[in-house]
């Protein structure tokens, strides 16, 4: 059963615990009974106000793990890490670059069920599956589609690591036998693509490497 949530996230990029309503995003999700997520969201301080597509793994009262993604040529594709605390959910943001992530600084998630704070949310909740399913068909950029695509082949593995990554409980040789094969071919399909843009990277590299006007990674 998909269930709705309001959400809001926080960031500060000094590691700073402290958090403000300039450096913030909102939206809403629906999440599955499995874990994983998908939304969209607005920065309403940006200069891009259209949404931003957000999907991962979240487990209510322990941990998520959230994937957020404006178009290329807007934001760098970060990644939001948080687990629970007393009014929300504590831990460090990254931007996702070609050969991995970089730190960016602390994040705060805060979430809330649709459903125990108002009435309705039948038609509320389809209209948000329209409006994100619109997203994947009109707005999402050859980078992020790949990007949902690969984490979507995996989302059984990323749904239980993230689980049990917070429980401090480890898999069985059986266990990780049984999710290679889920993540096996989409890992063979990133290196080849991941080798296949660090050589477009490398023709580009004498125009771009000394450029001091990079923006924020979002």
């Amino acid at each position: 059963m998909t269930k709705l949530f309001d959400i809001k996230g926080y960031w500060n990029m000094d590691y700073d615990w402290n958090f403000n309503n300039k450096d913030m995003w909102e939206g809403k999700i629906l999440l599955q009974d499995n874990g994983w997520f998908e939304g969209l969201v607005v920065d309403p301080n940006s200069s891009y106000k259209k949404d931003r597509f957000i999907f991962g793994v979240y487990h209510p009262e322990k941990v998520i793990d959230l994937y957020k993604f404006a178009p290329f040529s807007v934001s760098s594709p970060l990644v939001f890490h948080g687990e629970i605390d007393t009014d929300g959910y504590y831990g460090q943001f990254e931007s996702i670059g070609l050969f991995g992530t970089m730190p960016c600084g602390n994040s705060h998630i805060i979430t809330k069920s649709a459903e125990t704070i108002r009435q309705g949310i039948e038609d509320e909740t389809k209209e948000l599956e329209e409006k994100i399913q619109k997203y994947k068909d009109t707005t999402m950029d050859e980078i992020t589609t790949d990007f949902y695509k690969n984490s979507l082949a995996i989302r059984r593995t990323m749904t239980e690591s993230v689980l049990r990554n917070y429980e401090g409980k480890e898999f069985t040789q059986e266990e990780i036998d049984e999710l290679s094969e889920e993540f096996e071919p989409v890992n063979d399909r990133i290196l080849k693509s991941t080798e296949e843009e660090a050589k477009k990277l490398a023709k580009k590299m004498p125009d771009t490497m000394y450029d001091d006007d990079d923006d924020f990674p979002f």
